[in-house]
């Protein structure tokens, strides 16, 4: 329907113009105008069409769209509920589990880090063996930090 009409409109459009220059070009080549006329008029028509086409092509290609689920107050509370299950799954999968984390394994040591078998702190014995330094070393390291 509105390429009829605008077809409609075209082709009064264009009897209109080749009636304006078939009076003004009386008496001369009237034929080679006329054809010219209808040939500019046609090819105008032809650029607006395509022009308009390509216009609403460019809007249709401007609206965003829409990819994935409408959410709707059904569609989020059957998503919330299984969301909820999956989540306390996973908290009984980790109580279930026999392995301690790290900070239950210190809580449950009330804070106390053993190092080989004893808590830090506890033993003050600490043995040295003298025989693996070497007394010549060490007096020279103190003679040299006397001259300074």
């Amino acid at each position: 329907a509105v390429v009829s009409t605008q077809s409609t409109g075209l082709q009064k459009t264009i009897l209109i113009e080749l009636n304006k220059f078939a009076e003004e070009e009386v008496g001369c080549v009237m034929i080679f105008t006329l054809i010219s006329e209808l040939q500019d008029k046609v090819n105008e028509f032809s650029d607006a069409i395509y022009n308009k086409k390509l216009q609403e092509k460019e809007d249709i290609d401007k609206i965003p769209v829409f990819h994935g689920t409408i959410i709707t107050r059904e569609n989020f509370m059957e998503w919330q509920a299984a969301f909820v299950q999956e989540r306390n799954l996973t908290k009984v999968q980790v109580v279930v589990s026999d392995k301690l984390t790290g900070k239950q394994i210190f809580m449950a040591k009330g804070g106390n880090i053993e190092i080989e078998g004893g808590l830090i702190g506890e033993t003050d014995d600490v043995d040295v063996d003298e025989s693996l330094f070497d007394e010549e070393l060490v007096e020279e390291e103190l003679d040299c930090s006397d001259s300074d």
